[in-house]
Order: structure tokens, then C-alpha cells, then sequence
């Protein structure tokens, strides 16, 4: 089973892969360049959404005889005052069915989100990399792993907003059957 990913992300592939492979057999993740038209650090629910969104969408379209398309995009939420980072994962199948999951999020240091809300950074992945001296961060283990001194990585944060997004596909007659009347 081909999926298509939205990213050449090692660890978006890497998560995404290892939550199908929960389910399916044979699954190949095939890794696509797809921008998504959003701002580099997407800031609020439904930019998340809709960057999740894009990238599955223009990941399948890109490789049409993949069974799903793949999106996942990690972005900021502030919640009375706080900030965290959250992935939204979005599967586009091949019927054109979406579904959505999210990941567990972890807050965000007040003086890294004042450096992309002041514009002096353009995503978080730059002012980790600057303050931490690390180099494409994102791609190896995220802040998450920084921030948990290892005990866990971007990979599985993917992992788990894909996971969600694939509960509705393992219980389709649920999401998809008529209400009774």
C-alpha cells in the first residue's frame, strides 16, 4: 500500500509510516516536496488544519496511485496565555474520504514564542536551532525531544496524530453509516 506524504520530513515519514504499519501490511511511505501556502509556523487550530490539509491533499495528487494521501503540520495554540505545539495529521484516501487526528501537545517556552510573534524568527524550528546550536532540529527528534531530555521525539508525536487520524478508517462503519432514525 503506497502513502504519500506531504513532507521530506525524516521524522514526519518516519511516524507516519509506523501508524499505518499498526494497521496495514506492506506499506511503503513515500516522502513529497509540497509546500503547503501557509506561513512557515502555522499559529492557531485552523491554519494547523488547513496545513495538514494542503499537504495531503497535494501529496496524493501528486502520486495518484498512492491508497492516501498524507499531511501533517505542527503548529503553535495558545491557551489561556500558554502556548504549546501540536501535529495535525490529515488522510486524504483515494475516495477523497478526510480524516483527522492530532497529537498529544507540550508547551512552549514563553521567550521562544516571542521571538516568532515579534517576527524576529519565522518558525519555531529556527529559534530552537539558534538557542540550542542544533541544525534542522525538526528533522531529528524535534524540541520535543530538548524539552524531554530524550524520553520523547517528533516521530512519535506524528506517530499519534496519525494514529488518530486512522481510527475512523479501521471503524469506517461508525464515521460513515447512516443515523438511525
Amino acid at each position: 500500500m503506497l502513502i504519500a506524504v506531504g513532507s521530506v520530513n525524516r521524522s514526519k515519514l518516519d511516524g507516519v509510516r509506523k501508524a499505518f504499519e499498526m494497521y496495514y501490511s506492506n506499506v511503503e511511505v513515500v516522502g513529497n516536496d509540497v509546500g503547503s501556502d501557509l506561513p512557515p509556523q502555522p499559529i492557531g487550530l485552523n491554519e494547523v488544519f488547513k496545513g495538514a490539509l494542503v499537504r495531503a491533499l497535494r501529496a496524493i495528487k501528486l502520486r495518484s496511485d498512492a491508497a492516501y494521501g498524507v499531511g501533517v503540520e505542527a503548529g503553535l495554540l495558545c491557551i489561556e496565555g500558554r502556548w504549546f505545539d501540536v501535529h495535525v495529521a490529515s488522510i486524504v484516501g483515494s475516495d477523497g474520504w478526510i480524516t483527522y487526528g492530532l497529537s498529544p501537545a507540550f508547551e512552549v517556552p514563553m521567550q521562544f514564542i516571542d521571538k516568532i510573534l515579534t517576527g524576529e524568527a519565522k518558525e519555531l524550528e529556527v529559534v530552537v536551532d539558534d538557542y540550542f546550536r542544533t541544525k534542522d532540529i525538526g528533522e531529528h527528534g524535534g524540541f520535543v525531544k530538548i524539552l524531554s531530555k530524550g524520553r520523547v521525539l517528533r516521530d512519535e508525536l506524528v506517530f499519534y496524530a496519525t494514529l488518530m487520524a486512522l481510527i475512523p478508517r479501521v471503524n469506517r462503519e461508525l464515521y460513515l453509516s447512516v443515523s438511525p432514525k
